[in-house]
């Protein structure tokens, strides 16, 4: 796990000790890819330049939490896949020019893609039995 070299906090993810879901663990892994998949972009130096680690970790949680709602209505087969709204992102940075916005978003997709795909290996099953209450966020804890 990257929790020790990323400023992204579990308690972001859960207020309650009944909100420690899988379908929350879920969210926590995926904002943890999207803030690698940044810290590692090439394109995306200069956003980097303008945000420190914190910010951006902030930034990869507000996403991921953002994009529950989209990840249920699949999950509950009301959509055929999950949605990724642009407005989210462009809610977050009003400031930044629409070009800056859909690289970041890009990126973030990716992010997705790449979770939804490795979550149909994963022993841990977070999405198939997203209410259920996981023991992880207690076993990475500090």
């Amino acid at each position: 796990m990257l929790f020790n070299k990323t400023p992204i906090q579990m308690e972001w993810f859960y207020n309650l000790e009944g909100e420690k879901t899988k379908l929350n663990w879920f969210l926590l892994e995926t904002a943890l890819e999207c803030y690698t998949r940044i810290q590692d972009s090439e394109v995306l130096v200069p956003y980097r330049k303008q945000y420190n680690n914190q910010q951006i970790a902030q930034f990869c949680s507000y996403y991921a939490r953002r994009m529950k709602k989209s990840l249920l209505n699949f999950l509950k087969g009301r959509v055929k896949s999950v949605i990724h709204y642009k407005n989210y992102v462009d809610d977050y940075y009003p400031h930044h020019d629409g070009r800056l916005n859909r690289t970041v978003e890009d990126i973030l997709i990716e992010a997705w893609s790449h979770m939804l795909a490795a979550c149909v290996k994963c022993p841990q099953g977070c999405l198939y039995d997203y209410e259920s209450r996981t023991t992880l966020f207690d076993e990475y804890e500090d």
